[in-house]
């Protein structure tokens, strides 16, 4: 089949830019992002800049420059699907413009040459953030709540005119010192009526559920807040509802990403080969971190190498690769037995990266994952490494102890592990090695839970309730030559 529109990309060659034909834009993974143009129907031209977002095969969302304008991209190249998902795009912008609700003005729809390509091109507005961008920057809930409560009375305004978005996130509304404006218009339907309160709260509820586990007393702030710009008298029932539905979706968001943490997406990435296997964060991607990944014993032999632990079954470096700190925890294999017994296992570092995404997810503070590998010898699994993003900081026993006379900062710390704690086993885990070196304060005095390879996820809450007793009990052993700080503890902790 010809394709008579033409992607091009620099190179350092003397023959100019290369030009791809569909096909190779259909092929496009994840960590594509080289810049190139594309040649519409009626000959205008659109130069990619920056790749945003690709999703193979399907679609892709880039910034660049149209008409002399900076804009924002959506290019649509399902050969079965393309004109469908552009048409549902354009349906879910206009239902807005309809309405009056901000959003970036549609500069362009049409397609290229070959009607391959479904293109829609955007404004690009600038100076703003979208709200998971100001979500991640956050120092605390109460900085970012006015910008809540704004987003939350344009959700109860869509409501009320009928309009649901139905993938509902915080990306989804980009913020500027003026104006909210509502991005993508594929998952919004439109209703001839005002919603219904049982559907509102749904829909609320999925955005409420992505604040935190932690966070019921802002969410309760903020059902009040939409409440009162819907006209609602709330009730009892009504909070209970609510939280009931916020842990439906929380238990909805966890099953979908749990899937996405071992698979190649725009945020993650595979590790494949006959001796190794394992997940990266792309977001950390470089040459050495690389070559790292090819030879993850490389790191224990490394120049910038600082030894944190070193064990018969485990072994903990600090490294530094490309000008950045991580910590490697390798897991040995003590002996011959020992690796007959793990080597059909889930190793330690998958277990520690599965439940350092969750905590992640419901914005509980422990060292960020950023990969892990297993090494494989005839298939079996054998040793295998944990990264993480390095904390920098004192383990809460030192901050306790260089703090002993402040009783303000002893009095907020210890409120702070409590409620850290408590989050984790709303999550229904537990640590299962609760020692107070495995509890870090960072330069902000936030506690932050590493080491996670003991902690297990209970299927039942009577297994939560009799794992937490023991973790309890584990946590207040590291406090029996402090009798009042544990008691302290134990006041705290007791009243979840």
């Amino acid at each position: 089949m010809e394709n008579n529109y033409i992607v091009t990309t620099p190179n350092n060659h003397s023959q100019g830019p290369i030009t791809l034909a569909w096909m190779d834009l259909y092929a496009a993974k994840f960590a594509f992002n080289k810049p190139f143009s594309l040649r519409m129907a009626d000959n205008q031209v659109f130069v990619c800049e920056q790749v945003v977002r690709v999703v193979p095969k399907r679609r892709m969302v880039a910034f660049g420059i149209w008409q002399g304008k900076q804009v924002a991209a959506k290019l649509f190249f399902d050969p079965k699907a393309a004109r469908a998902h552009m048409e549902k795009d354009i349906a879910g912008i206009r239902s807005l413009q309809k309405n009056k609700i901000p959003t970036p003005d549609l500069f362009y729809e049409g397609t290229t040459g070959d009607k391959r390509i479904y293109v829609l091109i955007f404004e690009r507005i600038g100076d703003a953030k979208n709200l998971e961008e100001i979500w991640r920057e956050k120092t605390s809930i109460d900085e970012v709540l006015p910008k809540l409560q704004l987003v939350l009375i344009e959700i109860a305004t869509q409501h009320v005119l009928g309009l649901i978005q139905h993938d509902l996130h915080l990306k989804n509304f980009l913020l500027t010192e003026k104006t909210i404006y509502t991005l993508d218009g594929a998952q919004i339907e439109v209703f001839p009526n005002l919603l219904s309160k049982k559907a509102s709260m749904n829909n609320l509820a999925l955005f409420l559920s992505q604040l935190g586990i932690d966070a019921e007393g802002y969410q309760e702030k903020l059902f009040k807040h939409y409440a009162i710009a819907r006209g609602w008298s709330l009730k009892k029932e009504d909070f209970i509802d609510l939280f009931l539905l916020i842990k439906k979706w929380n238990d909805e968001r966890w099953k979908k990403f749990a899937k996405k943490v071992y698979r190649n997406s725009s945020t993650f990435a595979r590790i494949r080969t006959w001796q190794s296997s394992g997940v990266y964060n792309r977001y950390d991607e470089s040459p050495e971190f690389i070559h790292f990944l090819n030879n993850p014993d490389s790191a224990f032999n490394h120049r910038t190498t600082k030894i944190l632990k070193y064990g018969l079954s485990s072994t903990v470096v600090k490294v530094t690769l490309d000008c950045r700190e991580f910590v490697v925890k390798r897991y040995n294999m003590k002996n011959f037995w020992h690796r007959l017994r793990r080597c059909l296992r889930t190793t330690r570092a998958s277990s520690s990266w599965r439940l350092a995404q969750k905590l992640c997810l419901f914005d509980i503070a422990t060292a960020r994952p950023v990969a892990f590998i297993e090494r494989k010898i005839l298939g079996f699994r054998g040793k295998s490494y944990y990264v993480t993003e390095y904390v920098a900081g004192e383990h809460a026993g030192d901050f306790f102890t260089h703090h002993a006379t402040d009783q303000a900062k002893m009095s907020d710390m210890i409120w702070r592990i409590s409620m850290l704690l408590k989050s984790v086993a709303k999550l229904e885990i537990t640590h299962g090695d609760l020692k107070i070196t495995n509890i870090l304060v960072d330069a902000k005095e936030r506690p932050i839970l590493i080491d996670l390879d003991g902690a297990a996820e209970h299927l039942s809450l009577s297994g939560l309730r009799k794992a937490w007793r023991k973790e309890l009990a584990r946590f207040l052993d590291n406090f029996r030559y402090n009798s009042t700080l544990r008691k302290r503890f134990e006041t705290e902790l007791g009243k979840w």
